[in-house]
């Protein structure tokens, strides 16, 4: 029998990282999870954020960038297809009234949270933007408060900031029905009225607990989140 390997050295898992571990341990064990995946045409969300960036009117307000377009886009699209924005009490599945979406983000430190934007459905992009980099820098100076991480019904894990990662299964949060994944943005041939063409496509990857809602409607709201970012002008407008 060959020799266990040798330990370098032993990291000790931070207070942060044990209660992450815990917790999606927990979620992993008591969920029914599926994963579905696709892919948005995300040529004209690209292009709205380079407009809203650009605008001189814009001076003093905050950067927008995909991950807050993406949060108004999975808000409104969870208006329309409720249960994803659901938890199972038992035997009854509880429709949330808020809309309340977590955004995970990594830290220097290989850890990892998820603030919230809550009520992301009512608020204009640019309060998006503005909670959500105010919300990083606190999440990188250790400042959160639990305030900030409590009460989301919907997450959204963006892992597009690694080039060759275009799809994913993430962990539902626990008392969450489902988690959207996002890979890196990335330029692809596709057909466009019978033309190859090159487009900016979005890879999503939707994992959902069966339990609370069926593979069509998941299907649906995965859909309907690519609807608005291949229309998203309609993000903008918050309709």
């Amino acid at each position: 029998m060959a020799d266990a390997p040798m330990i370098a050295r032993r990291v000790p898992l931070t207070p942060m990282q044990r209660m992450a571990a815990e917790h999606l341990a927990h979620s992993l064990r008591e969920s029914v999870p599926v994963s579905i995946h696709g892919a948005a045409d995300a040529e004209a969300l690209v292009a709205l954020r380079a407009r809203l960036n650009a605008d001189a009117s814009r001076a003093g307000r905050p950067r927008v960038t995909l991950t807050h377009l993406l949060v108004k886009a999975v808000a409104q699209a969870l208006r329309a297809h409720e249960q994803l924005n659901a938890t199972l009490d038992g035997q009854a599945l509880c429709i949330h009234a808020d809309v309340n979406i977590g955004v995970a983000l990594a830290l220097a430190d290989g850890g990892l949270v998820v603030p919230v934007i809550h009520d992301a459905d009512r608020l204009t992009l640019d309060e998006v933007a503005a909670i959500a980099a105010e919300q990083e820098v606190r999440a990188a100076a250790g400042k959160l408060q639990l305030a900030d991480v409590h009460g989301a019904t919907f997450t959204i894990s963006n892992g597009g900031m690694v080039p060759s990662v275009l799809w994913t299964t993430p962990i539902i949060p626990r008392g969450q029905a489902a988690i959207l994944g996002i890979g890196a943005l990335h330029e692809a041939a596709v057909v466009r009225d019978g033309a190859v063409v090159a487009r900016r496509l979005l890879p999503t990857s939707l994992t959902f607990d069966h339990r609370l809602v069926n593979g069509v409607p998941a299907a649906r709201f995965l859909e309907a989140v690519h609807r608005l970012v291949a229309e998203a002008g309609c993000i903008e407008l918050g309709i």
